[in-house]
């Protein structure tokens, strides 16, 4: 595979199965067993990426995904992303807010055989849950 082809598969997940929810993509884009590390969580398979997928499409309908930074070294993708959606859906248990948030990360793909086998998601879910109300954000001390 060129850098182009290895790179346009991890572009596929977060634009166009994650922000547009083409989940049948799975096939091309994810090798059955992918395995997903997100935020001290691990997600196995391609039914359990999907569904990573379509929960944070229903948490974020309307969220869009940039790509500030791509970086390829042979089978691996390193992406700089930044992601600005409204909390319309359940946020891994948080109810809907209504709330702007916008959610910075940095992701690493493994790519065997033009499909993802391993990704490494990696972003300030303390930030997400603060701007969603779940959580309080910290005072300055002597606030």
């Amino acid at each position: 595979m060129t850098d182009d082809q290895t790179e346009a598969v991890a572009h596929r997940w977060h634009l166009e199965m994650v922000q547009e929810g083409k989940l049948g993509l799975a096939e091309q884009t994810l090798t059955p067993d992918v395995t997903i590390h997100a935020n001290q969580q691990v997600f196995q398979g391609r039914d359990a990426a999907k569904q990573l997928a379509a929960g944070l499409k229903t948490a974020f309908p309307d969220f869009q995904i940039e790509h500030l930074e791509t970086i390829v070294s042979g089978d691996a993708v390193v992406i700089r992303w930044t992601s600005d959606g409204t909390h319309r859906g359940d946020y891994f248990g948080v109810p809907p807010s209504g709330k702007r948030i916008h959610v910075e990360g940095l992701d690493l793909f493994h790519v065997r055989d033009g499909k993802i086998e391993e990704m490494w998601i990696e972003y300030d879910n303390l930030a997400v849950l603060q701007q969603m109300g779940a959580i309080p954000e910290a005072q300055p001390a002597g606030a």
